[in-house]
């Protein structure tokens, strides 16, 4: 089956926070667009040059970048997503640093998902920046009852943004200052989670150590949530391609049960 691509012209941008900026799309292509798809993700599409691909005509080779529908406007046909800014050079940062209106991005999708069983009796969230998007969609799709945690870092105080959330999720920020170097802060706080009664739905989601290390610790606890969801969305030194190798790996390892 060929891959839905997408060609959106930017129709408005701001900054949510220092280091995540907002970027709105909209056109024609969006008509079709499933309206059950906020949580999920896009991927945007570079030449390997960098520059942006602007139609499927030139989709042929592009460099693929995932990221999450922030929110999406059947009636309007807008497309709102959250860029980080990292600061790099790589494809996707360096057009969102200066993405304005009027210009054009294609994009492939959406893919599945990432939504938390609202059936749980309570939840769990961890995530970094990158994850932040998606860890607000599953926040505000929560029941009014919900109950739980969100552990959330971020490399600045001024990334702690306003959450729409169910009164009973208490969020905690962390801020690392130096994302680039792994502070295993996030996953100190899934190890020290105060368990509350029931059964937990546990979502993590960052870079790929928080990954790998919340992976062998939920590992034995199986029995005792309802659901997880575990992804790693990007890897310290590497590029997306590169963590696409590492995760590749990881599932190897766990497969035979080296990790």
């Amino acid at each position: 089956m060929s891959i839905r691509v997408r060609s959106l012209e930017v129709i408005k941008t701001c900054a949510v926070s220092p280091h995540l900026k907002r970027i709105t799309l909209c056109g024609d292509d969006l008509a079709d667009f499933p309206i059950d798809a906020e949580s999920g993700y896009v991927k945007a599409l570079f030449h390997p040059q960098g520059i942006p691909v602007v139609d499927a005509d030139s989709a042929k080779g592009a460099v693929k970048r995932s990221y999450t529908v922030r929110a999406f406007r059947a009636a309007t046909r807008e497309l709102d997503i959250d860029f980080v800014l990292h600061g790099d050079f790589g494809p996707a940062s360096t057009w969102a640093t200066s993405a304005g209106i009027g210009d054009t991005l294609a994009i492939a999708g959406p893919g599945p998902t990432k939504l938390a069983d609202a059936k749980a009796d309570w939840f769990a969230f961890f995530g970094d920046l990158s994850a932040l998007p998606a860890i607000s969609v599953n926040l505000q799709r929560l029941p009014e009852d919900a109950l739980g945690f969100a552990f959330l870092e971020v490399p600045s105080a001024d990334d702690c943004v306003d959450l729409v959330k169910p009164a009973g999720m208490q969020i905690e920020w962390i801020v690392n200052v130096n994302p680039m170097a792994y502070s295993g802060e996030l996953f100190q706080r899934l190890e020290t989670l105060a368990w509350l009664a029931g059964a937990p739905y546990i979502w993590i989601a960052g870079e790929f150590e928080l990954m790998r290390s919340a992976r062998k610790k939920l590992k034995p606890l199986k029995s005792e949530v309802q659901g997880t969801y575990v992804s790693s969305y990007w890897k310290i030194g590497a590029t997306q391609e590169g963590l696409q190798k590492a995760k590749a790996l990881e599932e190897v390892k766990s497969r035979l049960g080296m990790s």
